[in-house]
């Protein structure tokens, strides 16, 4: 027999190392050649769209299309400190400290720009990559050319910044803090799912996920990294278990260590809340890790919902809930539920 649950689960995730732990990124903007903005970061994109958001940032300040950004990621000769790849860190860090960057590159152009047609920076305007005289639109110059008079000067184009923001350490008595993290993410997500009271197996069908982001830069990367979080959610409610026998691990494979496959992925309903709250780039917050950490206790609320059994430890496994059913049948025929 199947029989259907929902469970809810609300979480909120202060991102960055936090608790005044010094956390900072550095990142440049430069005029490249060949219609290029060259910008040099440390930061990892290991699958959460990091270079593709930053890309976005740059271009969204230097008034240029997303191709025109060239980036040199995690190369330790060309680039300086971005920090890690944790702590859902990089669109904020990594993202301000790009952002940054780009804003003292733009001003720069504007600088040497008026410089050029003997104007103030209010009487000039900028449209994909060129700069302009507001009264003489055709009169234009492209950052490029500008570069390269720049450069006939004796200097460049280029801006380097390094954002790094305070964080409080917590009292040690109350564990408190005026500022304990840079900014704090928020997810509810509810699960619709059915459990087969004759295998155990349990089957998530719907997700419904509603995640304050601050700003989604990139929506359909937030989605991914909600879905792709979810999923490892999923993993770590019903099936990741390392069995461990004096120090050593048994399952030290996916034969034995089971993870989520597309067969396993649910349907899911995503709603992007934008408070733009926080001061991340156009008040962006991570999503990275609060994407995972409500599912989990959504499933397990779920679950109960649907057969009326708690179940404390996870992974929940067909046999963990074949097992709790079967002591709710004895606990019922002995006559103890009212106990």
């Amino acid at each position: 027999m199947k029989k259907r649950g929902r469970g809810i689960a609300t979480i909120m995730f202060g991102f960055g190392y936090g608790e005044g732990f010094p956390d900072h990124s550095i990142a440049s903007a430069e005029i490249e050649e060949e219609g290029k903005i060259l910008i040099r970061t440390a930061a990892a994109d290991v699958g959460q769209g990091i270079l593709t958001t930053i890309s976005q940032i740059s271009a969204e300040v230097l008034k240029v299309k997303p191709e025109a950004i060239q980036i040199i990621p995690g190369d330790t000769h060309l680039t300086k400190n971005s920090g890690s790849s944790s702590a859902t860190r990089q669109t904020f860090f990594t993202g301000n400290a790009v952002k940054e960057a780009s804003e003292g590159l733009l001003s720069n152009i504007y600088h040497y720009a008026s410089i050029e047609f003997r104007s103030n920076h209010v009487e000039l305007g900028i449209k994909g990559g060129y700069i302009f005289r507001k009264d003489n639109p055709n009169n234009q110059l492209s950052y490029w050319e500008l570069a390269e008079r720049v450069k006939a000067r004796g200097d460049n184009l280029k801006a380097e910044s390094s954002f790094f923001p305070h964080t409080d350490k917590p009292d040690p008595e109350t564990g408190q803090g005026e500022k304990l993290y840079v900014a704090y993410t928020f997810v509810t997500q509810i699960i619709d799912l059915e459990v087969n009271t004759d295998t155990g197996i349990v089957e998530v069908l719907k997700v419904y996920t509603a995640a304050d982001i601050g700003k989604a830069i990139n929506p359909k990367n937030v989605e991914g990294q909600i879905e792709g979080g979810t999923v490892q959610g999923i993993g770590m409610a019903l099936m990741e278990e390392q069995i461990i026998k004096e120090g050593i691990t048994l399952n030290p494979d996916l034969t034995g260590y089971l993870i989520p496959t597309s067969m396993d992925t649910p349907h899911f309903i995503t709603r992007l809340i934008e408070n733009e709250d926080s001061e991340g780039p156009y008040g962006a917050k991570g999503i990275g890790e609060p994407a995972t950490i409500a599912t989990a206790p959504a499933i397990a609320n779920a679950i109960y919902d649907a057969i009326g059994v708690r179940i404390y430890d996870l992974p929940i496994t067909p046999e963990k809930i074949l097992k709790a059913l079967k002591e709710k049948v004895k606990f019922t025929s002995e006559g103890w539920l009212g106990l």
